[in-house]
């Protein structure tokens, strides 16, 4: 019988397999949800299915919710009013439970060729006569999948003196309506951080490349993440995984994705990400599951993981954010 210090020493290694990653993301950025265009009957068969994963992994729903749903209402494209679904699942702290830390990713995509363009929304040009649909297996399946790897793990690790929340945001793609819409349900004060997972399937120069953090200069998370990676080996051969600094300010990244309406009231709120915005796949019919690096994702989930566990066990505290005005 397996020690239980050494079974949950192994825990990382068991609960972000390459294998499980690629089941979630093949559904996820499979041709038959069609995009998951935010409003869309596809996009409510991923919010259903990511329900199902939270509900697997053994995540609690939230008093007052319709089950681990979350509906917002939003304007569309064509003026019509449109139901959006936030997925959400929790895990309740023990000593420190009125204590918040948010893991969140968008699930949501730009659907297919005739759902956009539209005015003002960023898509790749290149176009397959053949191909119609943006399947969006790096954005954001990867940061989905990633999101019910970490509820599996936090659950069955038990570590947690902060209540967890995992959320499964859409509407990112338009504009981070669904986050925006929650940042207004609750008292930022109660938030310690939000963790952020955005495109973490494609490297930036080569396979083991490092993972950066967006906004890092307005907290210090970046470094109590690295602090709790320092001595660690997450990969074969020795490998290291540090978060670096965003090498693409210019792109404003900390403000486009749905740690932003977090940010703006002050909560330590950062994007992880991988993959850089000038992707040659980046919104384009070509975002594909077979584009993606498994091997290497698991490695960076599993370093997102053991960087936070002092977030989760109440150990660590990031510095508050204040956003200079321009």
């Amino acid at each position: 019988m397996q020690n239980p210090l050494e079974a949950q020493m192994h825990l990382p290694d068991t609960t972000f397999h390459p294998d499980s990653i690629r089941t979630i993301i093949s559904f996820l950025a499979s041709d038959q949800l069609k995009g998951r265009f935010t409003g869309s009957n596809e996009a409510d068969s991923a919010a259903k299915f990511i329900a199902v994963e939270f509900q697997r992994a053994g995540l609690s729903p939230v008093a007052s919710m319709d089950g681990y749903f979350s509906e917002f209402r939003f304007i569309d494209r064509e003026h019509k009013d449109t139901k959006g679904l936030n997925i959400i699942g929790a895990i309740e702290g023990k000593s420190k439970k009125e204590e918040l830390i948010i893991f969140c990713a968008h699930y949501d995509h730009i659907g297919t060729l005739s759902t956009n363009p539209f005015p003002g929304f960023p898509v790749n040009v290149k176009k397959d006569p053949w191909d119609t649909i943006y399947n969006g297996a790096n954005d954001n399946a990867s940061g989905t999948a990633a999101l019910i790897m970490l509820a599996r793990y936090f659950k069955s690790s038990q570590i947690n003196e902060r209540t967890i929340l995992f959320i499964a945001f859409s509407g990112e793609e338009q504009g981070t309506i669904g986050s925006g819409e929650f940042s207004t349900r609750f008292d930022p004060t109660d938030v310690v951080a939000v963790i952020n997972i955005e495109m973490i399937g494609r490297g930036l120069f080569n396979k083991n490349d490092n993972p950066f953090i967006t906004g890092g200069q307005f907290s210090n998370l970046r470094e109590i993440l690295n602090r709790r990676l320092k001595d660690q080996e997450i990969g074969p051969g020795g490998r290291k995984i540090a978060f670096k600094k965003d090498p693409y300010a210019d792109e404003n990244l900390f403000s486009r994705s749905d740690n932003y309406p977090f940010a703006r009231k002050g909560v330590p709120a950062h994007t992880l990400m991988l993959t850089k915005p000038t992707d040659v796949y980046y919104h384009s019919v070509k975002d594909e599951t077979n584009t993606l690096n498994f091997q290497n994702m698991s490695l960076i989930i599993k370093a997102i993981a053991i960087s936070t566990e002092g977030l989760v066990s109440g150990a660590d505290t990031p510095t508050r954010i204040t956003i200079p005005k321009k």
